[in-house]
């Protein structure tokens, strides 16, 4: 692997994906040099650029009260950008008259770019003007040095030679990023490179695609190579790669899904040039596994997380992921992802550390679902693309002349129409594309008015596509249930309905269905939990129904358990048993002292099934499922909550909050073994895992060790770890000392070896 030859481009500067919006956020106003504090009625001028039409025209602390010859109504810079684009039009010759408070109005020259089209981005001049106009301006800027490589694709976008001229020669002068070889011999981690790695294959594979220039196939190789070394046992990747073997974690913050999308990207694109590898080909397919079991669930959550269904978009991790499902081949998920990113033209100044992403993925993901879509998301959110662009024809992140530039983002999304970059297009699969009606209403459903819905209305939505819009549903449904003439109605379609609307029917009686009315369901909810004939996810729903009951439903206990034993092959990521583990922490926290726990042998089965659980709130789960476990009992589960503590599982898929390691550590401390405390603190030693994380969770578990945890006051003194620290510290010197004496891990183990067991003999049983 050291005759790899690398042709890189330089990775040098920073993310430009920085910002916070609050009502005091300074916002530019597109190309008028402006820029201010926006209400909904007026903007306040902060600063007017030097050269800019705006400057001797008007002046700091000027307040603009309308443009257009019209005055603000309802949002000031929305309106000011209709009346920008109506300006740039031939008609109007450039002239934007704005209405300033106290009477005045006066006139800005504009460049004058034409018309939107009713098709934009597609087949329209105004687009392509602008095209021409930032990509000058990009290779005037000498374009080139950010890391994420977006203002070089932006410019192979354009399909035109002069610019793919440019590029191919920042690729060919650029230096090597010497750290990449360190990956692709296992000898570290790389640095913080998740986020960059797999922009630069994404650039150095759609040049090769677009031009076969050979030269950057060895580069591509390497990349791919280190991507598919650096991704952890879950198939993702976070801000650098994954530790050396042979733990192969993610160091620090873990699993991030944004940059884990672009590596992915990545390999995709490099796979399509030619590469390979076996461990690239096993690396694909273990990201694919992961996002796919998205498809139809939800958005995709920060990191390996629940899917979000309250939202239809995140930091354009839908836009992307409606990309990579493309790319893949995996039509079901490129369709769900892409109509998500579709009904977000209203949210795409959101986004956790910024709105770089959303706008850059955003649109591309829409662009899955065919021009039609792609022209009416176009038409709601070009009064961003009017008021990120600045007077010079650059684009500048998140509205604001400090965010950085965003114009590569921009002319990716105005060049979908040229469709030369397999990101922006190319090859599309036509069958994905809708039309008419269709195409609108992809785009109307975040507008959903669910409150004027009558019941009816709502339970025709039951079946939705969209899981944000069955949540919705069921919610806005609840208001009308002192007219509860449909609760009939549902019953039925829990148990005869499409698998969409049972989930749906069944989800009604859960969080948020009044007592009453669930509780009056309890045994319809019971007869799906234990029907070993239906759809296990639809039974792990009803659990978590019956997981709000309280005690009359405490006989349904032993089913869930019963439920997590039994295997449920399709589900990869054992997403049902971890539904049910929270199910059975929800209906009754202490089941042993409630005396739920009927079948000992079955129980310590269950919930050592999901301490073995790959994801750390399955593992957590498990843990809190043994919270009461007797010492008698404890070598029946003694091995496991030990392997947890210890934390050197290589498979596992999540692990950055150590939440297990904390839950397996108070169970050390209620059955007063001593080893406990070290545990904990060796978890601040370990690479793995974010520190605050770490810290918070040995906070929350070693006080419950109280006066016993005195045998670590020299390592807790040394760690100095700060004012809440030395707190905890000090509670603990003060702590009078355990009563009983304190008994090792193997002491621990061997009493019920010794002793009659309490679960007569479950060893066998969950061996």
């Amino acid at each position: 692997m050291n005759t790899i030859q690398i042709t890189t481009v330089i990775l040098t500067g920073w993310l430009a994906c920085t910002g916070v919006q609050a009502a005091t956020y300074v916002r530019q106003l597109g190309p008028t040099g402006l820029s201010g504090f926006p209400s909904a009625t007026e903007i306040k001028i902060s600063k007017v650029a030097k050269g800019s039409p705006a400057d001797g025209v008007v002046t700091t602390n000027d307040v603009i009260v309308g443009a257009g010859g019209i005055a603000f109504k309802k949002d000031a810079r929305h309106e000011i950008a209709d009346a920008i684009d109506q300006a740039e039009t031939e008609a109007a010759k450039g002239i934007l008259p704005l209405m300033l408070k106290g009477g005045k109005t006066v006139n800005l020259q504009l460049k004058v770019l034409g018309s939107y089209s009713m098709t934009a981005p597609f087949n329209c001049p105004k687009t392509a003007a602008i095209v021409t106009q930032t990509a000058e301006r990009l290779v005037k800027a000498k374009a080139g040095g950010d890391r994420l490589q977006v203002d070089l694709l932006g410019l192979l976008a354009t399909g035109e030679q002069k610019y793919i001229d440019y590029v191919r020669d920042v690729i060919h002068k650029s230096k090597p990023d010497i750290s990449i070889m360190d990956i692709v011999e296992g000898k570290r981690d790389g640095g913080y490179v998740g986020w960059y790695w797999g922009y630069s294959l994404m650039l150095l594979s759609e040049y090769y695609l677009l031009t076969g220039d050979a030269y950057v196939l060895p580069a591509i190789k390497t990349y791919a190579v280190a991507l598919a070394k650096g991704q952890d046992a879950g198939g993702l990747w976070g801000h650098r790669m994954a530790n050396v073997p042979p733990q192969r974690r993610l160091p620090g913050y873990a699993q991030i899904n944004q940059p884990s999308l672009s590596c992915f990207v990545g390999l995709l694109l490099a796979r399509k040039c030619g590469v390979k590898e076996p461990e690239v080909e096993q690396a694909i397919e273990k990201s694919h596994a992961f996002f796919a079991s998205f498809t139809g669930k939800g958005e995709l959550p920060y990191g390996v997380h629940n899917p979000y269904t309250h939202i239809f978009n995140n930091n354009g991790k839908c836009g992307v992921a409606a990309v990579v499902m493309s790319l893949y081949g995996d039509r079901e998920g490129a369709s769900f992802f892409s109509r998500l990113a579709a009904t977000s033209y209203d949210t795409l100044e959101t986004g956790h550390g910024g709105h770089f992403f959303n706008m850059t993925w955003t649109p591309l993901g829409t662009a899955i679902a065919g021009p039609e879509v792609s022209a009416q998301f176009f038409q709601r959110s070009r009064w961003l693309n009017t008021l990120y662009r600045n007077w010079e024809g650059d684009f500048i992140n998140d509205g604001n002349e400090s965010g950085g530039s965003s114009s590569g983002a921009h002319l990716l999304a105005y060049c979908l129409d040229r469709r030369k970059l397999f990101i922006t297009g190319k090859d599309p699969d036509k069958s994905l594309w809708l039309k008419g009606k269709k195409a609108t209403d992809a785009i109307e459903v975040s507008q959903i008015d669910y409150k004027g819905k009558n019941a009816d209305e709502l339970i025709a939505l039951f079946g939705h596509a969209l899981p944000q819009v069955t949540r919705s549903a069921v919610w806005a449904l609840r208001g009308h249930e002192q007219k509860s003439d449909f609760i009939p109605r549902l019953v039925t379609m829990m148990k005869k309905g499409t698998k969409t609307e049972r989930l749906s029917a069944i989800g009604y009686f859960g969080n948020g269905c009044s007592n009453v009315t669930a509780l009056a369901r309890l045994d319809d909810l019971g007869a799906i939990l234990r029907d070993t004939k239906v759809d296990p996810e639809l039974r792990a729903a009803a659990a978590s129904a019956i997981s709000c009951l309280g005690k009359p439903a405490y006989t349904y206990y032993m089913d869930m358990a019963r439920l997590i034993v039994d295997e449920e092959p399709g589900d990869v990521f054992r997403a049902t048993d971890e539904s049910l583990g929270n199910s059975m922490l929800a209906l009754c926290a202490t089941p042993i002292k409630e005396g739920l726990v009927t079948d000992k042998p079955l129980f310590y089965q269950a919930a050592m099934k999901l301490v073995d659980h790959k994801r750390q709130s399955g593992r957590t789960s498990g843990l809190r499922l043994l919270a009461e476990v007797p010492l008698p009992d404890f070598h029946i589960v003694a091995d496991k909550v030990k392997y947890v503590i210890e934390d050197k599982d290589t498979t596992y898929h999540s692990y950055h909050n150590f939440g297990p390691v904390g839950v397996a550590g108070e169970i050390f401390a209620a059955l007063n073994i001593a080893e406990g405390p070290d545990y904990l603190l060796d978890a601040l030693d370990s690479k793995s895992g974010k520190w605050s994380f770490k810290l918070n969770m040995v906070m929350s578990a070693l006080p419950k060790y109280g006066g016993n945890a005195k045998a670590v006051l020299p390592r807790l003194k040394a760690a100095k770890r700060g004012p809440k620290w030395d707190v905890m510290v000090q509670k603990i010197e003060q702590a009078e000392p355990g009563k009983e004496k304190q008994i090792t891990f193997d002491e621990a183990r061997q009493y019920g070896l010794k002793k009659p067991s309490t679960a007569g003999d479950p060893l066998q049983e969950t061996k």
